[in-house]
């Protein structure tokens, strides 16, 4: 099975916010909230970033709705030490599932150029934190086979698969097996 062509999807919950690793942004690089004009920021951050999305403003529409003022203190971008904006991250409520305890981490991603700088751990890690100050007690995120370094980044972030059928575990059997093959996790994982 080739796990990134059928780009399958996965889903992982943190099972709390307590302890979620703080950290920081490489020197040159800062965050900053949403605001007026950053949708067009998203947009190409995701369209360089997502090989498997039909990146469109009718998609940050869909995703986000028209009441901008929402995303605020919900979504965080990180910029560079002359303003460019290359990732970021948003702190969503869950609305997959009847869990008012858990919130979303919603549409990470990184600039291809600026990706393996560290960014996207501290973009999650921001989005986890900020899940928590929304009062959420756990975190989930959807994301599929077609991004396995980013699955490997969850799982260190300490989110854990979430199994639902067979086909499910036969899935993430593969998954950590070839996380494993590629130096994405040290010791394989035992799937649940």
């Amino acid at each position: 099975m080739d796990l990134f062509r059928q780009n399958l999807r996965l889903n992982l919950v943190r099972p709390n916010l307590d302890g979620v690793p703080e950290t920081p942004l490489p020197p040159g690089y800062s965050f900053r909230w949403f605001r007026r004009g950053d949708a067009a920021h998203w947009l190409l951050i995701q369209h360089d970033a997502d090989p498997f999305n039909d990146i469109t403003p009718d998609l940050f529409t869909r995703q986000f709705g028209v009441d901008l003022s929402r995303l605020e203190d919900r979504q965080i971008f990180v910029q560079d030490d002359i303003g460019r904006v290359v990732g970021t991250a948003t702190a969503w409520p869950e609305s997959g599932r009847n869990d008012a305890t858990c919130g979303r981490v919603f549409w990470l991603a990184v600039l291809r150029q600026f990706q393996g700088r560290g960014l996207g751990k501290s973009l999650l890690g921001a989005a986890c934190r900020r899940l928590q100050a929304q009062g959420y007690q756990r975190a989930c995120v959807v994301t599929s086979t077609g991004r396995l370094p980013a699955v490997s980044l969850y799982l260190q972030y300490g989110f854990k698969p979430e199994i639902r059928s067979d086909a499910e575990h036969l899935i993430w059997e593969k998954v950590f097996a070839t996380l494993q093959a590629h130096g994405h996790l040290k010791k394989a994982a035992a799937v649940a």
